[in-house]
């Protein structure tokens, strides 16, 4: 079927939704909210906590994860996930690599002569973000930044962009996740699964992840959704992955795409 022209009804994609996943195995009500309530619990106390969510979804993507292996290892290179100890102890991406290199065992190789390797890129992330960290005393000083980007819809985009742009290595989608994954509950990623649903249930005609965020969190506030809980919803829907009960659901965001299409057809007269 074609995308909608307009978007779905709000009610009915949150409640056709959750009954989607409700029906497969072991997938409660209580299972379902924990996934979709996580904003409540996932706010970081310190900039040790901060940092290394950073340093986490720094190397969150596409390959990067097989190459730099368990973040936990790199808990005594990373200084404890101290982020002024860090670059008081690295002056250069080199320094950090080198550390890496010769102190832990790591799944990826070591290329430093080839400037898009894996460990390369992740070596002068790692040191970005903590630049990044440097200007804030403490979390509650972070959250109290993140807020201040809460004004309105335009100022609410502004934030992943300053990251993207500040950060080396972290994409406008990579932004939104650390955003989403660290409690601020106004953020969502646009990754495959928001994008496709969205763009097929008439919720956003974009064709890049910042216009889909743009048009998911407008459709969200329009219709007094949580866009933390608004992305868990759809991410589920596409991934059947509910990590925190260790639960692989065999979805199929196709089939739930169609469906929800024929909903919104007009009954024949």
């Amino acid at each position: 079927m074609n995308p909608l022209e307009t978007p779905i009804a709000a009610d009915l994609l949150v409640s056709e939704g959750r009954a989607y996943l409700l029906a497969f195995d072991g997938v409660t009500p209580e299972v379902l909210d924990i996934h979709l309530q996580g904003w409540k619990r996932d706010k970081c106390a310190t900039k040790a906590e901060l940092f290394r969510s950073m340093v986490m979804h720094a190397q969150n993507r596409q390959g990067m994860p097989n190459s730099i292996g368990d973040i936990g290892n790199l808990r005594a290179v990373f200084c404890d996930f101290n982020p002024d100890r860090v670059l008081k102890a690295y002056r250069t991406w080199r320094e950090l690599f080198d550390a890496v290199a010769n102190g832990v065992k790591v799944p990826g190789r070591f290329e430093p002569e080839i400037a898009n390797s894996h460990w390369v890129v992740y070596a002068k992330s790692v040191l970005s973000c903590a630049s990044f960290l440097k200007s804030f005393d403490s979390a509650t000083s972070f959250h109290a930044f993140v807020d201040s980007f809460n004004f309105n819809e335009h100022s609410k985009l502004a934030l992943p962009l300053l990251l993207k742009e500040e950060i080396f290595g972290f994409g406008f989608a990579l932004a939104c996740d650390f955003l989403k994954e660290n409690g601020y509950k106004e953020f969502l990623k646009p990754d495959t699964h928001i994008n496709d649903i969205c763009r097929a249930l008439g919720i956003s005609k974009a064709t890049t992840d910042f216009g889909v965020f743009k048009d998911a969190v407008a459709y969200c506030d329009s219709n007094n959704l949580v866009p933390y809980e608004f992305d868990k919803l759809l991410w589920l829907i596409g991934s059947g992955r509910f990590y925190q009960s260790k639960i692989a659901a065999p979805v199929d965001k196709e089939i739930f795409i169609q469906r929800m299409q024929a909903l919104t057809q007009v009954a024949p007269a």
